[in-house]
């Protein structure tokens, strides 16, 4: 019999090797990509007016990080799970929609897929010998206390309530198989007729247009991570792993509670599928139909 998850679903097994693998490489792949283009945004476009944020340059940086969300969690759903955030890692392995042993895997792929993508961003803004380099923010989008005024209790604050926000939609629209965004229980991102990517994506749009003018907007560990090493931009890099971390399994923590107050019909429902040899995991994302060790149709 499967394991049982905190919801009543089953957890992930042990991951196989080539599935492992595959799902890795698509999350190193995917960070790669969101660090370029998402802190590619706030490289390019940070624009300051009497030392405060822009607001049309913090629409701007926004609205292509939840845009680039969006398009990389559709782009590895099947292959992954769509993670591409330490922090929505955490928060998967601890509900235990995704097995240790992937989500470690997972975060050393994201670790090294931002740095790939901040030396390449690195790369692509440095200019000519005595030339101005096209990096507006001076440190590839790294995040930072942005003024005076912001101390470390608001940095973690705002980091914490934004990375909730994100972990909170990631659990109740692609998770919860009650959704309106998935279709079937228990499928996370697992099927063609799901839009959970979309409410993430403004999810993250939501929290970066509130958190850009404080922090530079974090709510992804790993995001910060790349550019800081390629950049050297350590001061208080500290927060932008508390708060989203914090974050994240406080939602975590909500979500689970909320689960179990759940009708028991619904829990019922749950713990049968548990217990039925048609339930498969593959890649975090489960699915009432494949059997165990194979992958749904995409």
């Amino acid at each position: 019999m499967p394991i049982v998850a905190f919801d009543a679903t089953p957890r992930e097994p042990m991951p196989g090797r080539r599935d492992l693998l595959r799902g890795t490489l698509s999350e190193f792949v995917a960070m790669t990509l969101f660090v370029f283009f998402g802190c590619g945004a706030a490289a390019s476009n940070a624009h300051f007016s009497d030392g405060d944020w822009d607001p049309a340059s913090v629409t701007v940086i926004a609205l292509q990080f939840g845009l680039a969300i969006t398009v990389l969690v559709y782009a590895t759903a099947h292959t992954s799970g769509g993670h591409v955030n330490a922090a929505v890692t955490l928060g998967l392995t601890v509900s235990g929609k995704c097995h240790p042993i992937r989500g470690a895997a997972y975060f050393i792929a994201q670790m090294l897929g931002s740095i790939a993508g901040a030396a390449i961003l690195k790369g692509a803004t440095h200019g000519d010998a005595g030339g101005e380099d096209l990096d507006r923010s001076g440190s590839l989008g790294s995040n930072g206390l942005q003024n005076a005024s912001v101390n470390l209790h608001n940095a973690v604050a705002f980091e914490f309530v934004g990375t909730f926000l994100l972990m909170y939609t990631v659990l109740e629209t692609a998770v919860n198989g009650q959704s309106l965004c998935t279709d079937g229980e228990s499928s996370i991102l697992g099927n063609k007729l799901s839009i959970a990517p979309l409410p993430i994506g403004l999810a993250v749009f939501i929290a970066h247009v509130v958190c850009i003018p404080v922090t530079g907007c974090s709510i992804n560990p790993t995001r910060s991570f790349g550019p800081a090493v390629v950049s050297n931009t350590w001061d208080d890099h500290w927060v932008w792993w508390v708060g989203p971390c914090a974050g994240s399994l406080g939602a975590t923590m909500v979500w689970l509670v909320m689960m179990s107050l759940e009708e028991p019909e619904v829990v019922t429902r749950r713990k049968t599928l548990a217990a039925s040899p048609s339930a498969g995991s593959i890649d975090g994302r489960y699915t009432e139909k494949a059997p165990p060790g194979t992958l749904p149709a995409n």
